[in-house]
């Protein structure tokens, strides 16, 4: 072995000795709630072009171009909404913290306290990056906003010489140094675990100033930290759960939750359907399944709101919609016409989403028309599933089984 090649490993076990320890609390589990709340500021063209980039797809130039118009008037809007303090209580494994649905779902907010800090993150099962605002940002981008302060937090360590950095389709990135702490989400708490400090961050997150960063809920292999990836906070926290899951009940425009650590058989209609976790190359380390036969793997992405789908199923959804409308900038459809239910199989099970979930929002330039919440995926082979399919199930996800399981909601 060189020595180049030693000192890295050397190194790579440092920095393993360095994160994370659950605190151990047997059989716990944790609920988080959310409540409706925030003006109605959803755009079509701007989420699908943030979904391009978000999965390395380049969007096309009339879409980007676009929705670079559109962001100015969704930051103006933003900049209206009072950002909330929320509270958080918890003890003996349990524990529950409001959580609030942005932009009329189109964005999932849940204070997640970091050192003592509470912080609004966005719950995001389609990355594995814990990171967060803080105060090494330049200072427009910590105003009017809650930020991370690492020297008011008794428990932070910084890990010399581990970076990370998020790359995005349109080139930008968000990067930064990486530190440790203690993370609490509801009544589950993890010491050591690894969060993302950045010093840079894009335009679209800088400008949402309700969101305080991400709470990556994939598996480590999607980590961005180097020179070694690190856990998430599920993954760190399995030891000290009642049973190695997580569940998202995220209905539209009512109350819902994440929980961890148990499955609410309150919470769904039927029986739960399971498929397996697969290993895909276009999906590595994400919650990834297979769909339609034939069809390329799929992702549950909290962390997203439209369904990116095959050009197949795309087209077979919308052919009898009359007026639809489809270019470079999405599909959209006249506002007053009744979309038909989307069926898909979810591994063996085939799921129904109500036609009124996928009329996403109005547009900003088709008066009377609306943006339709299926798009195409482009060719890129991955399919993503995100809110509007949550909307409609009852999601688990299985770490211990490394299956994912779909049913309506209650």
């Amino acid at each position: 072995m060189n020595h180049s090649l030693s000192s890295l490993l050397t190194f790579a076990c440092l920095l393993a000795s360095t994160f994370a320890t659950p605190v151990k609390r047997d059989g716990s589990y944790s609920k988080i709630f959310r409540q409706a709340s925030g003006p109605n500021l959803r755009n079509g063209v701007v989420e699908l072009d943030r979904t391009f980039r978000k999965y390395g797809i380049a969007s096309p130039q009339a879409l980007s171009d676009v929705a670079t118009e559109q962001k100015s008037a969704i930051a103006s809007g933003l900049a209206t909404i009072t950002n909330e303090k929320v509270a958080a209580s918890g003890g003996n494994g349990e524990g529950s913290v409001v959580a609030n649905p942005m932009l009329h779902d189109s964005q999932y907010l849940s204070p997640v306290t970091i050192g003592g800090q509470t912080m609004n993150l966005d719950v995001d099962t389609g990355s594995a990056d814990l990171w967060i605002f803080n105060t090494a940002l330049p200072a427009e981008d910590q105003q009017d906003r809650t930020v991370y302060n690492p020297s008011n937090s008794p428990t932070y360590h910084a890990v010399t010489g581990a970076t990370f950095a998020v790359n995005y389709g349109d080139g930008s990135q968000t990067y930064g140094t990486v530190g440790t702490d203690t993370v609490e989400v509801g009544g589950i708490s993890v010491q050591n675990q690894a969060i993302e400090l950045p010093y840079a961050v894009s335009a679209s997150f800088a400008n949402d100033t309700n969101s305080n960063g991400i709470l990556g809920l994939a598996f480590q292999s999607d980590n961005t930290i180097k020179p070694t990836p690190q856990p998430t906070f599920f993954e760190n926290a399995i030891p000290s759960l009642q049973a190695p899951v997580f569940t998202a009940n995220l209905k539209a425009g009512t109350a819902g939750s994440y929980q961890f650590g148990f499955i609410d058989n309150t919470a769904y209609s039927g029986s739960l359907h399971y498929t397996p976790v697969v290993n895909s190359a276009s999906a590595k380390g994400l919650w990834a399944f297979d769909t339609n036969p034939g069809a390329n793997v799929a992702i549950a992405d909290t962390g997203s709101s439209l369904l990116l789908l095959d050009d197949d199923i795309v087209g077979a959804y919308w052919a009898p919609v009359p007026g639809h409308t489809s270019d470079a900038t999405g599909i959209t459809f006249p506002c007053d016409t009744q979309l038909p239910d989307f069926q898909i199989q979810l591994g063996e099970y085939t799921a129904t989403i109500a036609g009124e979930l996928i009329n996403y929002a109005p547009t900003t330039d088709q008066p009377g028309y609306c943006f339709g919440g299926i798009q195409s995926n482009m060719g890129q082979g991955i399919n993503v599933f995100g809110d509007i399919l949550f909307a409609s199930q009852f999601v688990v996800f299985d770490a211990g089984n490394m299956q994912i399981g779909f049913a309506p909601h209650a």
